[in-house]
């Protein structure tokens, strides 16, 4: 599969990330200082623009998914932004830890069966029934917990070329599997 440039994502369709943060509960007086990681479910990459199919053709044709990338980065103006959505963890199954742990508490199906079904609009679809409310990632299980943020073994091509190209993770995953969105702005 070669990369395919997806341009002002999000405009037709909403699409749905979540934001990984952070909220501090304190208490001087206690001597606690509790540091949480937090889910909050947006549209902040909405109007950037996407790679799709870079993880597949860094693979198998690292050098064609290299000049993908340079070619999406050069036809941007300044100011635009370009992502990249790296897979996340799965188990040996090929279930995702960090869907299992929060998104099907909400959704009964899996975000693979909602693509079947609603084709590009799934996202939309799955997100309205996700938590619009700050989440704590501490009431996640453990496994949902190390999943966010990280991206799968077989991405590790692709997340080298990315990074090579200047792109960095901003603490934006997906929503289906918690797998990190980098991405690049335009100078």
């Amino acid at each position: 599969m070669n990369p395919t440039l997806v341009t002002a994502i999000g405009l037709q369709q909403p699409r749905h990330w979540y934001h990984v943060g952070r909220i501090v509960h304190a208490a001087a007086e206690l001597s606690l200082f509790r540091p949480q990681r937090t889910l909050l479910l947006g549209n902040d990459l909405t109007g950037a623009h996407e790679l799709v199919g870079l993880v597949e053709a860094a693979d198998s044709e690292a050098l064609a998914a290299a000049r993908a990338v340079r070619q999406a980065q050069a036809g941007l103006p300044s100011g635009e932004r370009l992502i990249v959505e790296l897979p996340g963890v799965r188990d040996a199954d090929g279930r995702s830890p960090f869907w299992l742990g929060l998104g099907r508490h909400f959704c009964p199906t899996s975000p693979e069966e909602a693509e079947r079904r609603h084709g590009a609009a799934w996202q939309g679809h799955v997100a309205a029934l996700l938590p619009r409310q700050l989440v704590y990632a501490s009431f996640l299980p453990e496994d949902a917990q190390q999943a966010i943020g990280r991206r799968s073994p077989t991405a590790r091509a692709a997340e080298q070329l990315l990074l090579d190209a200047g792109f960095a993770w901003q603490g934006q995953v997906s929503i289906a599997d918690g797998g990190p969105v980098m991405e690049w702005v335009a100078r």
